[in-house]
């Protein structure tokens, strides 16, 4: 019995080391390789992350915009008030 359990995991033992130099592994670990460090891909993905952070850039300057422009008109309306209020505000019946 001892010496089938010692033949079965000789067998498993030479049959993953046998997994691991299959060619088609080794060929497509190699494509993958050669694929992630090509330049094409490379420059996909430095123009990918550049629009990234362009639109990153851009999302952010509209929003502070929209705050400026946000300032702006509260501040119309807050000089329309104050010349309402000093022109005809104060104003005593006479």
């Amino acid at each position: 019995m001892k010496k089938l359990v010692t033949i079965v995991a000789a067998i498993m033992f030479a049959t993953a080391a046998q997994a691991n130099d299959n060619p088609i592994i080794n060929g497509v670990e190699s494509a993958k390789s050669f694929a992630i460090n090509s330049k094409v891909s490379q420059f996909v993905i430095q123009e990918y992350n550049d629009t990234v952070q362009y639109q990153k850039d851009s999302w952010q300057q509209g929003k502070d915009q929209l705050a400026n422009n946000k300032e702006q008109i509260v501040g119309i309306f807050n000089n329309v008030k104050g010349a309402f209020t000093h022109y005809f505000g104060n104003r005593q019946t006479q």
